[in-house]
Parts: structure tokens; C-alpha cells; sequence
């Protein structure tokens, strides 16, 4: 669920320029959000987990002085087609492009000026341009003023592409001001840097932003800060004094327990920690401010105790961290190497011990994702108390290398933008149906915040507890209203049962696979801790209609006792064929590969289905020659393909 993450894709921002400005002209910013989306939050969930994006605003504030400006965030206000403007102006994210064209054909046959900008326009500007007199592409500071000049000078372009990223020295204040009070969980939101160095392949924001990271002066963001910081508190003043009795006591309460007091800023940053010595000294210069932050950051940021105490001491309470998926796979598979499955669990718990609430996304469907995935990734939040969770549905945006990938294989099947929303399945996933993929993303929502496990993640809590509850109880009513129940698939319990990871306890007579050996010089001496685990891994492989169990690491004995013990429930579960993969396995014992070798024992544990080897004569026959091959049944399958 992807609802408080930072703006990704409207970054339609302006420059102020000198230009003739023309008398009495009206602006009217909009920011599209389809009225029947069965996501969109109340009132209420959005006071609890929402924040407005700051792509309009900022243009509010980059807009000539003697235009009169006003701003609709459609997922809190209505629009009026009838409203008094000359110009509208849209940014657009993919998923919420239809509902923009909805809106440009309304108000141009009210004769109106149309301007989107924002991502989708920038990859999609063919598709823009039909429903807009000009669109924006890039980063617009540079490009707004310009456009402003000539829509006054009555030759405005079609286009306007960005050629450089715009400097953020000297950047406007967003005029949040503008924004609907009363409809977030806070309107003071201001950004640190933009551009992310990592290259994700399902993110647009290198593509769109830039593969660097340029940064504000921390300077100018504190004053921003401060400014809008006075504005807001005497705001609040001003609600307290003017609210009826009752109205003004809820009020006073949700700042008493820290839900609303005017000191709760979102660095909407796609990568706010990019850099430790600008981290540093901006967080140092937040301190004297006394702000509760919370912003968007790498899981390894947890890996620096000394960082992770600055950003507490400073303020930081919560941070939005890309987990992405706990298979290592499938992070090598979408470009993001750097973050460690086996690293998560100490990295959660140094943001817990000084505080900081840790609210990862979660994405299904990478091409090494089965129907276990689902149960995997909530046991693994559950038990490590995360707070909240934001599951998503990979999504292949335009713009993205994701995107171009899967167009190039065929496997996008619905180009119904308003489903490219991370809760849609529209490709077809490697390892599972679309059903299965859909199912088990709305099962994960339903289980995740259920009230077993809120209890579960936040029985730990001490520090804001409040607000981390009236936030889990915002999630959950969103989730019963809006995601239907489901179940997982029967394969996924099987799967997960199959799976394992086992210590070796068998040291002695280990002889190297010659799989493994042609790849690596082994040195039986010195034998690492991650070699010395017997990791299974299953899935389903439907070519052969067959379960898939690939062998990692090293195998003794007793392992492969184990895995014949598995293999054997899990093929009566399922009836399917097995076919064990020895691939990837670089160490075994003698009495491990005899054991899985004992035809005899093999047929009376697993008597129903077929159980298939596929490169273990390349692996090891040379180490087994003692051993009676000849005979064997399942050895005599090569399985190239599998």
C-alpha cells in the first residue's frame, strides 16, 4: 500500500524569471484524483497517514506575482469546471493520467488553456498532447517561466523539454498554504535533495530526476522551516479560538498526544540520507527546531549507529525504507544489490532502539517471486515489529528499464493507466498466475493489519504509541474497505514447507562440486560461515509440471536425510513430480550424496510421484566413483531445460 511514500512522479516545479507580466491573469493548479477510486481515503485516513505532494505548490510559488493563484488536490476537494481562470495547470502521475484527460477535455470546452506536466507526460508526450495545448518534460524550473512568457505574449509552444537539471540553490518556499487544511497528516512537507545515484529498475526517478544527487543549502531549508513552522502553529491558534467547543477539544487532544501539533514535517526526498556529510549538518541544524521528521532512506543508513543517533537527536521518527523483498534474487534481479535480506533484521532493530519508526515497501511479483512470497514477507515484518508496511504490486511505469523490458517480452496485457497504481497485476508475472499474484498481495494487506498482528508489532512500542495505533487503525479500515479477501494458493503452503535453511554440522570429508570448483578455487581450510549452511530453495516449475527444489551451500548427512524427509511431504501434498536441482551446490559429504543416491529408500519414502536429478553426475560422479550409478532411475533425465 503505497500511501505516504515520497512524490516519485509529479515533480512540475518553476523558476522565477523577469518577464511582462499581463494584468488580472488566474491560475488554477489541479491535482487529479479520480472520484471513484475505491482507494481513496476519508477524512480521517488521511489526518492519520497523508501528506500533499509538493509539485504544485511549488509552481504556485514560482508563478508571477499579479497572477491569482488557487489549487485543487482532487483527492480532498472537488473541482469546478466552472471556476474564473485563464490557465489550468495538471502534474500527472501514470496512474492517475486518465482522470487528467477527464479533466483537460472539461475545462477546454470551457475554452480553457490546458498545461500538464509530471512523468507521464514526459514519457507519454504524444498521448499528453492530445488533451493538453502544452506539456512540460523534465524538471521545470527552467522551462515554467518560460512557458509563462509566452502564453502572455500569445505564442505559447507545444513543448517545452528540459536540457539540464535546474540548479536548487535559492529554491521558493512551496506555498502549502494553499492546501486544504485540515485534510493531512501534516502540510509541512519540504524536500533536501533530489535525483537518486542507485538505478532501480522499477523506479522512475533516476530516469526522471537524474543518476545524482544534487542537494538544497541546508541553510535555506531551515529557514523554510522555520517560516512555515510560525505559520502553521498559529494556525492551530487560530482553529483552537474559532472551532465549536467540542471540535476544538478533539483538536487539543490530537496535539496533546503528539497526532497534530504543528511540528511534524515530511522530507518528501526520494533518497534523503544520498550523502553523510550533508546528513550531518543538516540534521545538526535541525535540532535547535525541535521538529518531529520523518523521510525516505536506505536500510543501510541502520548500519551507521553514530548516523542513526543524529537523526534521532535531531527528530527523526519515522522513516520510509525501499526493503523492496526479502529474496536476495529478486533485489539482484531489480538492481539493488546494496540492500541485504540477511542485514534487515539488525537494521530494523537499531531504528527501533533509538525510536525511529520503520515503515518498509514491500513489492511482489520480481521473476523469483512464488506464491510464498506473501506469508514470507509478513512473518518476516511481524516478527521484527515493523510499524506499518506499504505492499505494492510491481508496476511497470513508463520511463522505467522494467517497463521497457517487459514490452519488449510481450508480458504487458492491460494499458488501463489508472491500474498502474501498485494494487493491479497488469503483466504477467514469471512464478505465479495473475490471480495468485493479486490474491496474495490483498491477503498480505488483511493479514498485516489485522488485530493479532498490530498487537504483535506494536506490544513493543513506548515511544508514540498513540499515533502509531491511529495510524495501524486507519490502515486497517482502509484495507476492509477497499481490498477484497482472498487466500493464498494451497501450492504456497507446501512451498514454504519445503524450504529450508540448515546449519552443517558434518565438517569432515567435504569434497567441492565440479560445478562449483570450475567457477572458484576452493580452499577446504578455510571455509566460510555462509558455505557451511544448507539452504533449499522450491518452487514451481511449470514446463515440466513439476516442483522445483534447487540445493544451495554445503550438504552433510543429516541435511539430506532432512530434505528427503521434505521432499517426501511435500510431493504427498501436492502430487507433483520433483526435480532437485544440484547446480548451485558447492559442498557435499560422501554420506550425504549416497543417502539422496539409496534408490531403494528414495522409492519407499516418496512411492506416489517421480523424483528427478538434474546435474548431479556433472557435480559429482567423478567424486563418487565406489558408488553404483548404473541403474538409477532418476539420474538418467538431463533436464537441460528445467
Amino acid at each position: 500500500m503505497d500511501l505516504i511514500q515520497p512524490v516519485r512522479q509529479s515533480q512540475l516545479v518553476g523558476q522565477a524569471a523577469t518577464i511582462k507580466h499581463a494584468p488580472g491573469k488566474r491560475l488554477l493548479l489541479v491535482d487529479p484524483y479520480p472520484r471513484n477510486n475505491p482507494y481513496r481515503l476519508t477524512a480521517s485516513e488521511r489526518r492519520a497517514v497523508w501528506f500533499p505532494k509538493l509539485s504544485l505548490p511549488v509552481i504556485a510559488a514560482y508563478t508571477p506575482a499579479n497572477w491569482e493563484v488557487s489549487l485543487i488536490d482532487e483527492a480532498v476537494q472537488d473541482i469546478d469546471f466552472d471556476f474564473p481562470c485563464d490557465m489550468v495547470g495538471l502534474s500527472i502521475m501514470t496512474t492517475y493520467a486518465p482522470r487528467a484527460y477527464e479533466i483537460a477535455t472539461e475545462f477546454r470546452k470551457r475554452g480553457k488553456t490546458i498545461v500538464m506536466g509530471g512523468v507521464h507526460p514526459t514519457y507519454c508526450p504524444d498521448e499528453a498532447l492530445r488533451y493538453a495545448d502544452a506539456i512540460v518534460c523534465g524538471e521545470a524550473e527552467d522551462l515554467w517561466p518560460q512557458l509563462v512568457a509566452d502564453y502572455e505574449a500569445g505564442n505559447m509552444q507545444r513543448m517545452y523539454k528540459m536540457t539540464s537539471f535546474p540548479s536548487l540553490e535559492n529554491y521558493k518556499s512551496p506555498r502549502v498554504e494553499l492546501l486544504s487544511p485540515d485534510s493531512y497528516m501534516t502540510r509541512q512537507c519540504s524536500f533536501t535533495t533530489r535525483g537518486c545515484h542507485f538505478d532501480c529498475e522499477f523506479c522512475s526517478v533516476s530516469p526522471f530526476n537524474g543518476k545524482t544527487t544534487r542537494r538544497r543549502p541546508v541553510k535555506e531549508v531551515v529557514t523554510e522551516l522555520r517560516n512555515v513552522q510560525r505559520w502553521i502553529r498559529s494556525e492551530l491558534v487560530e482553529r483552537l479560538r474559532d472551532e465549536p467547543m467540542w471540535t476544538a477539544f478533539v483538536t487539543a487532544l490530537r496535539i496533546r498526544v503528539g497526532i497534530e501539533d504543528g511540528s511534524i514535517v515530511a522530507f518528501v526526498d526520494d533518497l534523503h540520507n544520498s550523502n553523510r556529510t550533508y546528513c550531518r549538518e543538516l540534521w545538526a541544524a535541525l535540532k535547535p527546531l525541535k521538529i518531529k521528521w520523518g523521510c525516505q532512506s536506505t536500510m543501510f543508513l541502520a548500519d551507521d549507529e553514530e548516523m542513526v543517533k543524529l537523526a534521532a537527536e535531531s527528530g527523526c521518527v519515522s522513516v520510509f525504507v525501499g526493503m523492496e523483498s526479502l529474496d536476495e534474487d529478486a533485489l539482484d534481479e531489480t538492481n539493488k544489490p546494496f540492500n541485504r535480506v540477511k542485514k534487515f533484521s539488525d537494521e530494523i532493530k537499531m531504528f527501533h532502539d533509538y525510536g525511529i519508526m520503520v515503515n518498509p515497501g514491500i513489492v511482489f511479483g520480481f521473476d523469483s517471486d512464488d506464491v510464498t512470497v506473501f506469508e514470507r514477507a509478513v512473518d518476516f515484518l511481524t516478527k521484527n515489529q515493523v510499524e506499518l508496511a506499504y505492499f505494492n504490486v510491481l508496476t511497470p511505469l513508463p520511463g522505467t528499464t522494467l517497463f521497457d523490458r517487459y514490452e519488449k517480452a510481450g508480458r504487458i496485457f492491460d494499458r488501463d493507466w489508472s491500474k498502474y497504481d501498485g494494487k493491479h497485476v497488469v503483466y504477467q508475472p514469471s512464478r505465479m498466475t495473475v490471480e495468485q499474484l493479486q490474491d496474495g498481495f490483498h491477503w498480505a494487506n488483511h493479514e498485516f493489519y489485522s488485530i493479532p498482528s498490530i498487537w504483535k508489532r506494536l506490544s513493543g512500542t513506548s515511544q508514540r504509541l498513540i499515533p502509531r495505533l491511529e495510524m495501524n487503525r486507519e490502515f486497517r479500515k482502509l484495507v476492509k474497505r477497499t481490498c477484497p479477501k482472498a487466500s493464498l494458493s494451497p501450492l504456497a503452503g507446501v512451498l514454504k514447507n519445503l524450504q529450508a535453511k540448515l546449519p552443517v554440522l558434518d565438517k569432515e570429508q567435504l569434497i567441492p562440486s565440479a560445478l562449483h570448483a570450475l567457477k572458484q578455487a576452493l580452499d577446504p581450510n578455510a571455509l566460510s560461515a555462509q558455505q557451511l549452511i544448507f539452504h533449499i530453495k522450491a518452487k514451481r516449475h511449470d514446463k515440466f509440471a513439476a516442483l522445483f527444489v534447487d540445493l544451495e551451500g554445503t550438504l552433510d548427512r543429516l541435511n539430506a536425510l532432512e530434505l528427503i524427509k521434505r521432499i517426501k511431504e511435500a510431493a504427498n501434498q501436492a502430487r507433483m513430480d520433483i526435480i532437485v536441482n544440484f547446480e548451485h551446490l558447492k559442498l557435499a559429504t560422501p554420506d550425504a550424496l549416497k543417502a539422496l543416491l539409496d534408490s531403494d529408500a528414495m522409492k519407499v519414502a516418496i512411492p506416489n510421484v517421480k523424483v528427478r536429478y538434474r546435474k548431479f553426475k556433472d557435480a559429482f560422479e567423478a567424486s563418487l566413483q565406489g558408488f553404483p550409478l548404473a541403474g538409477i532411475e532418476h539420474l538418467n533425465e538431463d533436464l537441460q531445460d528445467a
